[in-house]
């Protein structure tokens, strides 16, 4: 698959996003934490220069081994410079306020003690909060003000504009919509992103994403895919197309007049993946 998706919206908004950067004290990235390293900000050289905390969001449907090993030194896989921190989270979990607090005062502690040396002694740190579409920026600012701020939905492109939350007396956020790049130079990317849902599902041929995803995982994760679809005639060595057969013969995925309707199984196991109805997979 050659997927490319950088409609008007998106770029217009990385114009924004650039605008503001000069405006903030820290930048909180929100990833994916099934595909952490394809998730990660493209702004990479704009942003070089301000505080980072990398949220790595959805743990709770990935693989837990994967997460163990996404560390600072995976990061600097794709941001050679970075030196900011991670934390992992849960983001539709409502206790997330007291983590990240903690986070924003090891990485702001510098400016607030300089403030404090000239005198200011109430800092507002001002933070951007950037990821790519469908990562869950929205649900992790509603979760962090502990109330509903932004409008979430499980579709790329819902916040449209930039808009300012203030948190508290010492934190104002900056949400942003979500942004991707003109062309992926790493095409599996792409495709981990299309799985994730942070490319809009109408410019994706949603067989070949299916069968890319199973090609993908199936290896690693057989046992969850054969149990999700009790399936008993494929084995750890079969191929993609074999497993998707049995899939759609197991949830009766047929034409009206016979033969595989491989567009209604292709969007079920899509569906399944992203719901984590299939167990706790990572793409990475």
């Amino acid at each position: 698959m050659n997927i490319e998706w950088y409609p008007g919206h998106i770029a217009k908004a990385r114009r924004e996003i650039k605008e503001h950067l000069k405006e903030v004290d820290l930048v909180i990235e929100i990833i994916d934490a099934r595909c952490p390293l394809s998730s990660i900000n493209f702004l990479n050289d704009e942003i070089k220069n301000k505080k980072r905390l990398i949220v790595v969001n959805k743990v709770d449907s990935a693989d837990e081994d994967a997460i163990k090993s996404f560390t600072k030194n995976r990061v600097k896989e794709v941001i050679q410079d970075f030196d900011g921190e991670i934390l992992f989270l849960d983001s539709r979990n409502n206790n997330i306020k007291r983590e990240v607090d903690k986070k924003i005062d090891l990485l702001t502690k510098e400016i607030v003690e300089k403030n404090a040396k000239k005198g200011i002694v109430n800092t507002l740190v001002k933070a951007m909060v950037v990821g790519m579409p469908n990562v869950g920026k929205s649900t992790f600012i509603n979760s962090y003000v502990k109330k509903k701020v932004n409008k979430v939905e499980n579709t790329p492109g819902v916040t449209k504009k930039l808009q300012w939350t203030k948190i508290s007396d010492k934190v104002l956020l900056l949400d942003t919509p979500g942004v991707t790049v003109k062309k992926f130079e790493n095409n599996d990317v792409g495709i981990n992103l299309a799985l994730v849902g942070s490319i809009n599902d109408d410019i994706l041929e949603k067989q070949d994403l299916a069968y890319e995803f199973i090609n993908k995982v199936y290896s690693k994760y057989s046992a969850l895919i054969i149990k999700r679809y009790k399936l008993d005639k494929v084995n750890d060595s079969s191929t993609a197309i074999e497993v998707m057969d049995e899939i759609a013969e197991k949830t009766a995925s047929y034409k009206k007049g016979g033969g595989i309707n491989y567009d209604k199984v292709s969007n079920l196991i899509i569906n399944d993946f992203r719901k984590g109805l299939i167990g706790k997979i990572s793409l990475e």
